[in-house]
Formats: structure tokens, C-alpha cells, sequence
């Protein structure tokens, strides 16, 4: 008997919590296009390498080879098009131009790269690119024998 009065006290005490919650917020503002933010002019600004063999990954700030004359890309959502307005001092995995397309239209976390030079490279996207961000990056991976070798991440602000 008492436990059926405990059980059914627990119970009304359940429902009386429940009343008592606040009514959720409205609607802040509109939300952001986690793709078509990626639309605009882009300056490379720092290039991390991590090299991922070892037990505790070690990366290296590679950014001065690379900025002392910083690759300048150009996207647009709308062609799926991008170009690489300056190739910049280091190595341009980019070509020239090409297409790109992401992984998930909804929540993107990875963007494929076609290049004119016939490449294809898949990466990671590191930050999402809302319209009001002003920093978008990429991770380029390596691999070796089907394992992470070394990875670069591609730091850009929007110009």
C-alpha cells in the first residue's frame, strides 16, 4: 500500500514539474545557409601540417612558406565554381579552377574538389560557412597504405 502511495506521489509530483517549465523561446532570427556562406573571396592565412603516424599527432606551423604571398580563392554556391585568383607561394593543390561540391547539403562537413587539372580532392571542413563568417578552413589528408599519413589545414579569411 505504501508503495503504490510513493509511486502515485511520484507521479503527481512528475506532472507538477512538468507544468512549471517556461515555454520555449520564439525564433531568434533567420537561420544561415551552412553552404551558400562559402560564396565570396578567400585569403590564405595560415597552413598547419600534422603528421599523423605518430602516437600523439605532431603538427607544425607551416603558415610563413605560404603567406609571404597568400593563395587567394574565389567561390560561388551558385555555379558550384571556384577560382584561385592567386596561386600563392606554396604548392597549388587547387589548379586553377574547378567545381566542388559538399558531402551533405543539410550539415556539411566535407566539401570534394574537382580541379582543371584532373585532381579530386576530398577534405574536411574544420569550420562551418555561414554568410557572417569571416573564416573558413579545409583538411587535406594523405594517405599511405589506407592510413592517415600526414594532413594540411587550410586556415582562409574572408576578404
Amino acid at each position: 500500500m505504501i508503495k503504490k502511495r510513493t509511486i502515485a506521489a511520484a507521479a503527481i509530483l512528475l506532472i507538477a514539474f512538468q507544468s512549471c517549465r517556461p515555454e520555449p523561446y520564439g525564433k531568434i532570427g533567420d537561420d544561415y545557409s551552412l553552404t551558400e556562406g562559402i560564396t565570396g573571396t578567400w585569403e590564405l592565412q595560415t597552413v598547419l601540417q600534422t603528421d599523423e603516424t605518430q602516437p600523439v599527432p605532431e603538427v607544425i606551423d607551416i603558415s610563413d612558406f605560404f603567406v609571404s604571398d597568400p593563395m587567394v580563392m574565389s567561390f560561388d554556391y551558385v555555379t558550384s565554381s571556384y577560382t584561385v585568383d592567386n596561386p600563392g607561394a606554396g604548392g597549388n593543390i587547387f589548379g586553377n579552377s574547378g567545381i566542388f561540391a559538399y558531402d551533405n547539403l543539410e550539415f556539411p562537413s566535407g566539401v570534394s574538389v574537382y580541379t582543371d587539372l584532373g585532381d579530386t580532392l576530398m577534405m574536411s571542413l574544420t569550420q562551418m560557412v555561414r554568410s557572417i563568417d569571416t573564416r573558413m578552413g579545409f583538411r587535406v589528408s594523405r594517405q599511405r597504405c589506407d592510413e592517415p599519413n600526414i594532413s594540411y589545414d587550410y586556415d582562409f579569411n574572408r576578404q
